[in-house]
């Protein structure tokens, strides 16, 4: 039987549909106005297009909540004593003991959703910076791994940057 983790961490859905949300109506936005440069504006039907507008705003917001959900039902982040569990660039789930983590290195992934890469010799784990109870998430990290390690050091520096903005 297989252990079961300490804790299992989702990602914040707040943070990532607002963050899509915003992405989806400004590049929505620059279509409409490329749309309306091309047209040109004496000759669009405004009722017409106003209700197409907020049709598709209306459709990219429900379709951005239904993909999300599914996002974050399946990557978790899991915390045992001894390892971390999370998921590669692929998508698969991988583990490392803490001891393994080399370094961690951040990414943007989309301006406003911050990830952190764990590299050890076996593996690459993606860990988003966007969890759902990322203070729970820094303590029990910094309780369960030893205070010299990458990932440990990682958290306290991105924690402090964070403040400090």
């Amino acid at each position: 039987m297989k252990e079961k983790p300490i804790a299992r961490f989702k990602l914040s859905f707040k943070r990532m549909y607002l963050v899509v949300m915003a992405w989806d109506l400004l590049g929505f936005l620059l279509i409409v106005i490329a749309d309306a440069v091309d047209c040109g504006v004496e000759n669009m039907h405004f009722a017409g297009t106003l209700i197409a507008i907020l049709v598709i705003i209306i459709g990219m917001a429900v379709a951005a909540a239904a993909l999300l959900t599914l996002v974050v039902a399946y990557f978790k982040v899991s915390v045992y004593q001894d390892r971390i569990g999370g998921h590669d660039f692929w998508g698969f789930y991988r583990e490392q003991k803490w001891s393994e983590t080399e370094n961690v290195r951040p990414l943007n992934y989309l301006p406003g959703l911050k990830m952190a890469i764990l590299h050890s010799r076996s593996n690459k784990i993606w860990l988003p910076m966007f969890l759902a109870d990322m203070k729970r998430f820094r303590t029990l990290v910094s309780e369960l791994a030893s205070p010299d390690s990458a990932l440990v050091e990682y958290l306290t520096q991105n924690e402090q940057q964070e403040i400090d903005t």
